[in-house]
């Protein structure tokens, strides 16, 4: 529970600023651990650690998003995507 209450300012921070401040290489292996804990969960019926690993990996896909979108220039524009130089 304190890891989600941990990352709630976060990620409204990420939100607001449209970027994450932190290490990509975390937020992806934190995504990826976190939604094969998930499955985890799922898979040995523990409810209450279901839901709580999958709000986690809700608010760090929240920020893996904003990293994507925002800060490595993956937005799709209407010249079909391409970057300007």
């Amino acid at each position: 529970m304190l890891l989600l209450i941990a990352w709630i300012p976060q990620t409204l921070r990420t939100i607001r600023t449209r970027r994450t401040g932190m290490e990509p290489k975390f937020l992806y292996i934190y995504f990826f651990g976190n939604l094969l804990l998930t499955a985890y969960a799922f898979l040995v019926s523990d409810r209450v650690f279901f839901v709580l690993n999958a709000a986690l990996v809700l608010v760090a896909g929240i920020n893996v998003y904003y990293y994507r979108r925002h800060e490595t220039g993956h937005v799709r524009k209407a010249d079909g995507g391409r970057r300007r130089p």
